[in-house]
């Protein structure tokens, strides 16, 4: 707990100590000070008044100052309820505000890369003084891979924040099915390396997802796979129904992730030593299967890799 939040629990329990125990005090003075009056009628006819004051009883006292510790604690039990659920709440907030923050630092560093090659290029075609067919072809094909680049970050980016803000819309669908087109569809490019993508799952494993954002997941997780994978090795991907929970689990025969790095795989465009990508694919998988109720975990020390991708029913 911060100093901030400790010098308000202090406050609210000398409020509260105050507020339970002045009372006791009040009612003490009272009964001590209050002077009595007794009128005693004798056998002679004769009436005796005999003033008095509030008689010091050693247990009235020694509960009095009993109270006094007793009062004490439990103002500053009461103090950190009353505090406790706040504080959290404020380092949450704040643990959040740091991480947005950070997020659009690395965001516009990332943007600002494609964004300097675009107006490079125009520039430098602009300012050649005899431009000819090859130079266009070459500026544009930089021009082309920059926005490519610009574009992927893109769509990253909101599949991530789609992700953050937890606003996905579960629909009846077929895991099974999904897994499998994504693996098609990545299968092509892959088949060039001569990397096959091999799909292990049931005939059908239907549950409640937001199949846009489990697809973008799942295949972030396959593609990651397959540019690590060695050529001639496969990607197996395993779809498992857990009983609470599906599974989807990628596993290649690459290199693996040093375990040095493994901490830092979930940070957004955080690279590992010589791997290309956004840097993105892992944390926005993360987000995906977080608003579904799950994780992503890895086991990849080396060799090889498998990472499970875990969804809540």
């Amino acid at each position: 707990m911060s100093r901030r939040w400790r010098s308000l629990r202090m406050r609210l329990a000398v409020t509260g100590f105050l507020a339970m125990y002045l009372p006791v005090l009040l009612l003490y003075g009272v009964t001590v000070y209050t002077d009595y009056e007794t009128t005693t009628e004798l056998a002679n006819g004769v009436e005796v008044t005999i003033e008095s004051w509030g008689t010091w009883s050693p247990w009235v006292t020694g509960t009095v100052l009993a109270l006094g510790p007793a009062s004490a604690l439990v103002a500053w039990w009461w103090a950190g309820r009353a505090v406790g659920p706040y504080a959290e709440m404020h380092e949450r907030l704040q643990h959040a505000a740091d991480a947005q923050r950070r997020l659009i630092e690395e965001t516009s560093h990332e943007l600002r890369i494609p964004l300097s090659v675009l107006a490079t290029n125009a520039e430098v075609l602009l300012a050649h003084p005899a431009p000819t067919l090859s130079v266009y072809r070459e500026g544009l094909e930089r021009s082309g891979r920059a926005a490519t680049r610009l574009r992927a970050v893109i769509d990253e980016l909101l599949v991530d924040a789609r992700g953050r803000a937890r606003t996905i819309d579960r629909q009846p669908a077929d895991l099974v099915a999904l897994v499998r087109a994504v693996a098609e569809d990545i299968g092509v490019v892959a088949g060039s390396r001569g990397v096959s993508v091999v799909v292990t799952a049931p005939a059908r494993l239907v549950a409640a997802v937001d199949e846009a954002t489990v697809r973008r997941a799942v295949a972030n997780l396959v593609d990651n796979a397959v540019r690590h994978a060695p050529a001639a090795s496969p990607v197996e991907v395993t779809v498992e129904d857990r009983g609470a929970e599906l599974a989807v689990v990628v596993t290649d025969r690459g290199p693996g992730i040093p375990a040095d790095e493994l901490p830092h795989v979930f940070e957004p465009f955080w690279h590992g030593r010589d791997r290309p990508g956004t840097g993105l694919g892992l944390p926005i998988a993360r987000q995906i299967a977080l608003a579904h109720g799950g994780d992503v975990t890895i086991a990849g020390p080396g060799p090889g890799c498998v990472v499970t991708l875990t969804l809540r029913r």
